[in-house]
């Protein structure tokens, strides 16, 4: 199966840290400033850190509550969620303050693009899969501008205004056919929170880095 450049790229840079006797993780500066960014915004309180069972709530939870999802949706999106912070060294209970949890978003992310880069399962597939089924209102199996609006109407978590969310909806929409296809979703979450790759820089709006 033919791998994509930014696919071989993504090996390459994990392979090439592999072999370094001072890799300690992922350190795109850019990526690491949007996690940076996530962790304050999931820090609602600033308390300076945040507990597995907070995050959960608030990413999973409430969005699902805002959106009208099945409890079947739900529970999906519940440990797609789960299991993605898990994945980041989070723990039931356990405080995690910023310099533990970039460490473990670091390791994530390497691990992440190495199975991106062979098409194996992925974390972040797993809550893409998720949220785009909770999206996917018409069950089509594409996402319009309606749909991600309407997932997005309490848009102030991510966006400052409605009209970022057009932005989003047509940076994430690459063949420009007015659909958003899980395959487009799921390139653009990679490409934001893992490679900062430019073709995502703006998906949620010009607040991030």
């Amino acid at each position: 199966m033919m791998l994509s450049r930014s696919q071989r790229l993504a090996s390459q840079i994990f392979k090439f840290g592999a072999c370094s006797a001072n890799f300690s993780g992922y350190t795109n500066p850019k990526v690491i400033e949007r996690h940076r960014q996530l962790f304050h915004m999931l820090d609602g309180d600033n308390k300076g850190f945040l507990i597995l069972e907070e995050v959960v709530k608030m990413a999973s939870e409430d969005v699902c509550k805002t959106t009208n999802a099945t409890p079947e949706q739900t529970d999906k999106h519940t440990e797609a969620v789960t299991n993605f912070f898990s994945g980041v060294g989070m723990k039931s209970g356990v405080e995690s303050k910023w310099p533990e949890y970039i460490k473990g978003m670091e390791v994530l992310i390497v691990d992440e693009l190495e199975k991106w880069a062979n098409k194996e399962p992925t974390v972040i597939r797993t809550w893409v899969d998720a949220s785009f089924d909770i999206m996917d209102k018409s069950g089509d199996g594409a996402i319009d501008l309606e749909e991600l609006q309407l997932y997005h109407k309490n848009y102030h978590t991510y966006f400052e205004n409605p009209e970022e969310i057009k932005a989003t909806f047509n940076i994430c929409d690459i063949n420009k056919n007015g659909k958003i296809d899980i395959e487009e979703f799921y390139r653009h979450q990679v490409g934001f929170w893992y490679e900062a790759n430019p073709v995502s820089d703006g998906l949620f709006g010009p607040r991030w880095p």
